[in-house]
């Protein structure tokens, strides 16, 4: 895939949508990439997390538990573990190839530096996940709210 691909593929997401291509270009230069055959683990839940993936093409099945149906499929353009590019905890689910599938790695120490060098882009994403955070709380408060009334 051309570099111009790679970078068209980040601008599409909002995580990625603050930095200017020359901080796209970094990232992809330093990012590593891996191809997974059908049926490969990409992670396990309860791992610990180091970083995110970027899906070029092929599909990730995300699931609780094995012996249950996928609670997602996510294919080209889909970004996995987006927290752990910033922060340190535990896989929540299981990632494991549905198709061969291949993948920009994306280790978090890379996000780390790149927001150092790119301040104005680090600023302009903690807006947006500040944002997405007040969306996701006002959205909880409502459905909690919704719940009261039907109880009564």
């Amino acid at each position: 895939m051309a570099l111009s691909d790679d970078i068209d593929l980040l601008r599409r997401l909002d995580f990625f949508s603050v930095f200017s291509d020359d901080a796209l270009r970094m990232i992809l230069f330093a990012a590593e990439r891996r191809k997974l055959a059908e049926g490969e683990k990409l992670f396990s839940k309860g791992n610990p997390s180091t970083g995110g993936f970027i899906v070029e093409n092929g599909l990730i099945a995300l699931s609780y538990d094995p012996d249950q149906p996928d609670i997602e499929r996510v294919g080209r353009g889909a970004l996995i573990g987006e927290i752990a590019l910033l922060a340190s905890g535990e896989r929540p689910v299981d990632a494991i190839a549905h198709t061969d599938a291949n993948l920009i790695v994306l280790p978090r120490a890379l996000m780390h530096r790149l927001l150092s060098e790119y301040p104005d882009a680090a600023k302009k994403l903690a807006d947006q996940i500040n944002t997405r955070s007040l969306d996701l709380y006002q959205a909880l408060q409502r459905m909690e709210s919704s719940a009261q009334t039907k109880q009564s």
